[in-house]
């Protein structure tokens, strides 16, 4: 029997599959296995996981458990699973949306009726909610690229019916209704508990809505863990501290401020001096030594009554090629005056650099300097949000949503940068790998929370990090700092940008300094 992991770890990284590398990692192990195996280990894990979280009327036999059964594999899987929860006294109703049309949901569907599973066709009534203990997602797997419709869209309203009134769902492979390859559903999509995914996962469970709609996610290997690697293995993954935590910034007794960079936050048009300010107490939070801010507004504050120890300047009166790296963009406008501030950032041949913001929409609007950026020696990291980064793709949003990892890529091949495309299941890509982030929650759909990702960006470019492992780090405590406001009460709902400095700088020390955190809770 195949064991089932949860994988949804923001600590362990998970390598990710698009649905063709799964499909032809199952024929590769199918040659090597006797007819039906997988089918029979991937039913069986389902009946196993699911078994182990049945209320007690339901291992006792006395509330039922319903599988829906789609014409394909999953179906097929649907039925093996039916089978086994028959056989450990499980009480089962079995719906199909249509029959077998694949030789192993044939053997499947013969052997649950051999073993006196009853199936049935999907009614088009839908019992009262309570009547099953859970309710399992068979219908649709990884091959589906089109929305619902018809009776499968019916079937599939009638399930988040159930589900909203407390019947919990278990997907297989995937929620049905969503594309397995981008986490989008233009039309009805199954809302699951957990999702257990057979082989492995693909990105569509940890990006666009495949978050909101997947539960906690696990894989089922099937025993194929010997199957050689799909091409492209390993260039696609979750984010997790082992892909940067060995080039974080290491602290020592013998330093000064110095050793630890200096960063210059760019930004700050009139009534938007507050952005620069945010980006500018983050990179503090994060580390960099000196932390220097230029307005464009020519009648910015002169100091930070919060944080003094900020440096603040007009923009053009900042040294920029004593800095360590530059993060423009926050509150920067459009303007002329805005314009030339870039221009002069981009005259920094070496220095890496953060775009962000309004920044990214002045690289839109001039060809010129977008090409100065792809041109550039020094490492640069932008980072758009979806509107951005259709505004620097000259498409519309829902054309960056639709495939939100092809999107990522283009930017990084266009533009020769790290691109951190932001949004549910941020995405790093560097041109030549790309990782889907899994920590944060809806805490950080509130303003200001991309200007704080801009200075952590900067401050860890500033004390000289790669710029692939400074984003990569960024966004993920960035993420886990939000979930740390959020358990201690901040949120989701009202926890604002400020509130994720403290946090931040909590998640950096754990993780860079295991050892201290844990004496440190020791002597408390």
């Amino acid at each position: 029997m195949d064991s089932v992991s949860a994988c949804a770890s923001a600590t362990v990284a998970l390598d990710l599959h698009l649905p063709e590398a799964l499909r032809r990692t199952e024929r590769a192990a199918a040659t090597r296995l006797a007819p039906h195996t997988l089918m029979s280990r991937a039913g069986t894990a389902v009946a196993h996981w699911l078994h182990g979280r049945l209320p007690a009327l339901a291992s006792a036999g006395r509330q039922p458990v319903l599988l829906l059964a789609g014409p394909g594999n999953n179906g097929g899987d649907a039925y093996v699973a039916a089978r086994e929860l028959h056989r450990r006294g499980v009480l089962v109703d079995v719906w199909q949306l249509a029959p077998p049309t694949t030789h192993d949901a044939r053997w499947a569907l013969a052997e649950a009726l051999a073993a006196g599973v009853a199936v049935r066709p999907a009614p088009h009534t839908w019992p009262q909610p309570g009547t099953y203990a859970w309710i399992v997602d068979g219908l649709f797997g990884i091959g589906l690229s089109r929305p619902l419709e018809g009776a499968a869209a019916t079937l599939v309203d009638n399930i988040a019916y159930a589900h909203a009134h407390g019947t919990p769902v278990l997907a297989i492979d995937i929620p049905s209704g969503l594309i397995a390859a981008t986490g989008i559903a233009d039309g009805p999509v199954i809302r699951a508990n957990a999702t257990i995914a057979m082989l492995g996962a693909c990105p569509g469970l940890f990006t666009g809505i495949g978050r909101d709609v997947a539960g906690q996610v696990l894989v089922a290997t099937l025993g194929a863990q010997d199957v050689p690697a799909a091409s492209g293995a390993g260039l696609l993954s979750t984010s997790a501290p082992g892909a940067f935590a060995a080039h974080l910034p290491k602290r020592h007794h013998a330093s000064h401020k110095g050793s630890y960079g200096c960063l210059a936050v760019i930004g700050g048009h009139e009534g938007m001096v507050g952005a620069p300010i945010l980006s500018a107490r983050a990179g503090l939070m994060t580390g960099a030594g000196r932390v220097y801010v230029g307005f464009v507004a020519p009648d910015a504050p002169a100091w930070d009554p919060m944080h003094p120890e900020l440096m603040l300047r007009h923009a053009q009166g900042l040294d920029l090629p004593s800095m360590q790296a530059v993060a423009i963009g926050p509150g920067l406008g459009t303007s002329a005056a805005s314009a030339a501030c870039l221009s002069r950032v981009l005259a920094l041949e070496d220095t890496p650099l953060v775009i962000d913001a309004d920044g990214l929409n002045l690289l839109a609007a001039d060809p010129s300097l977008a090409q100065r950026v792809r041109h550039r020696a020094g490492p640069t990291v932008l980072t758009p949000h979806p509107l951005e980064a259709a505004r620097l793709t000259g498409c519309d949003v829902a054309r960056i949503q639709s495939d939100r990892l092809a999107s990522a890529r283009a930017l990084a091949m266009r533009f020769g940068a790290t691109v951190v495309l932001k949004g549910s299941g941020s995405i790093i890509d560097d041109g030549t790998r790309a990782w889907i982030n899994t920590t944060g929650n809806a805490g950080l759909a509130t303003a200001g929370t991309g200007d704080v990702l801009t200075g952590v960006i900067g401050a860890l470019l500033a004390q000289g990090m790669p710029a692939t492992q400074a984003a990569l780090a960024a966004v993920w405590l960035h993420g886990k700092a939000a979930e740390r406001c959020v358990e201690q009460g901040a949120g989701p709902a009202g926890l604002t940008a400020s509130e994720l400095l403290p946090a931040i700088r909590h998640e950096l020390t754990t993780l860079a300094d295991p050892a201290q955190t844990a004496r440190r809770r020791i002597s408390a």
